[in-house]
């Protein structure tokens, strides 16, 4: 009788993990809901914590930056508060559909993933993904894309990685009880 959350992730859509979810059927098995994993595949968090939220037993709490690139565009995680994420509606929406979640922070520091959807190869498994979803993050890059958001971290020391993923995390602590009631 433990329970296990399986990670949102890169790898599958919202409507394939709802489909796994339903089909196993377990009251043991639920979701890790990561705010930003799904941005990759074009999903709007928000459009994707309504189909997940029945099945949300914990969080990976995280924001993201994004940013246009020749290929599509790049993706990061970047302190709480300096992405595109509507972090409380996020967090109350989570806390509506399970009132004992757990929010755990996620701050990876790196250098921005691309995300080629200007490639050929990106759409290979996912031929009838809808010209909607591609819309919607292109919105947010025109609206609110930032490169000089994006974390850098090629050529640091690991010493000088280690310092700023520390100062990020500190960041997203003070952003949470200064903003998010946490």
């Amino acid at each position: 009788k433990v329970k296990l959350a399986v990670e949102n992730h890169k790898d599958w859509r919202t409507e394939e993990q709802v489909a796994w979810l339903q089909r196993l059927g377990s009251e043991y098995l639920g979701v890790c809901y990561d705010f930003g994993n799904n941005l990759s595949l074009l999903e709007d968090p928000h459009q994707q914590l309504e189909k997940l939220a029945p099945y949300i037993m914990t969080t990976h709490l995280k924001d993201m930056g994004v940013a246009h690139d020749k290929d599509g565009f790049l993706l990061s995680e970047v302190p709480l508060g300096k992405g595109i994420l509507d972090l409380n509606a996020l967090c109350d929406r989570c806390q509506q559909s399970n009132p004992r979640i757990e929010f755990n922070l996620e701050m990876i520091t790196r250098d921005p993933l691309q995300v080629p959807v200007f490639n050929e190869d990106y759409w290979i498994t996912m031929p009838n993904l809808p010209a909607r979803d591609l819309a919607w993050i292109w919105n947010q890059i025109k609206t609110r894309g930032n490169l000089d958001a994006l974390p850098k971290v090629a050529g640091q020391s690991t010493a000088q990685r280690l310092a700023y993923e520390e100062a990020n995390v500190r960041a997203c602590f003070q952003y949470a009880r200064d903003f998010m009631g946490f």
